[in-house]
């Protein structure tokens, strides 16, 4: 056997192996997409995000840090503050028209009682992230043309977050929050993934299976974003829904009506208030979240 075929053979056995590299490498990667059911049900599948930090705070028992998800859809901000020692999380979509900066602050109230905010800059809110305001017309249209909506995309922002906590602190569990619109995004969030410990939603409601009134695909679409389905798909998990009797926006009944969809282990309680989250809230979540 002369040097010239020992050498082709080489190289042929090189090429076979780095073949077999790229194969398996391809086979791994995950592409961003959705499995929609008929019934509404719904899980995405969301590749791993490059995360950029910038602490903006550190004291004695608080760090907050600046966060930015080199996302599969664009650049999506958000604020985390957690104390050094987290007993869980929330990440934590906020309502129309409130970018995370206008949480972070009042959100310092909840690593004062060791738990962890990851507060979302939801697209559309007026944040540093891009986007519109929620508008289900323009979702379903995108959704027809085999687009991404924005309300999945919201929702994998919220998963992308959790998994980014998770590697962090494995054994901690991490909750899907919202509040008025937020509350929505959040219970699809909370739905579509299992690995959320539970769906906290404020001052929040549903389409009441608006879905059922289309023909498919806009059928499962709408169910699919629709919060009184994806609320019944959460337990056992924690469902806990917080309305005020007084709610100018969203009525009381609405809130009631999410909680009989969630099923009989759905918690409801009503507070003192208005529209949206207040310190009665706060200290009732830091309560049933807490580890007792």
């Amino acid at each position: 056997m002369n040097n010239s075929y020992l050498f082709l053979v080489l190289i042929l056995a090189l090429s076979l192996l780095t073949a077999g590299c790229m194969d398996a490498s391809n086979e791994e990667k995950v592409i961003a997409s959705w499995n929609l059911s008929p019934d509404g049900s719904i899980g995405f599948s969301v590749p791993e995000t490059v995360i950029e930090e910038r602490v903006l705070e550190e004291g004695r028992n608080l760090i907050s840090t600046d966060l930015i998800f080199k996302g599969f859809a664009g650049d999506v901000h958000a604020i985390l503050v957690s104390p050094k020692n987290p007993a869980a999380f929330l990440v934590w979509a906020p309502g129309a028209n409130n970018p995370a900066a206008g949480y972070a602050e009042y959100m310092h109230y909840y690593p004062e009682h060791g738990i962890g905010v990851l507060i979302m800059d939801v697209r559309g809110n007026g944040g540093a992230t891009p986007g519109y305001p929620m508008n289900i017309e323009k979702d379903a249209g995108l959704f027809m043309q085999g687009a991404w909506p924005e309300f999945y995309l919201i929702a994998a922002d919220m998963i992308s977050a959790k998994e980014y906590l998770k590697k962090i602190y494995p054994d901690i569990p991490i909750y899907a929050v919202g509040d008025s619109n937020g509350g929505r995004y959040a219970a699809l969030a909370a739905g579509s993934d299992p690995d959320f410990a539970g769906y906290i939603g404020i001052s929040t409601s549903g389409f009441h299976h608006i879905g059922e009134e289309y023909t498919s695909p806009i059928r499962e679409f709408l169910l699919s974003i629709d919060p009184d389905v994806q609320v019944a798909r959460i337990a056992p998990r924690p469902v806990i829904l917080f309305h005020a009797p007084d709610d100018p926006v969203i009525a009381f009944t609405e809130g009631e009506t999410l909680a009989v969809s969630a099923g009989k282990e759905a918690i409801f309680i009503p507070f003192n208030g208005t529209h949206g989250v207040n310190r009665e809230v706060d200290e009732r979540i830091i309560a049933l979240v807490s580890p007792s």
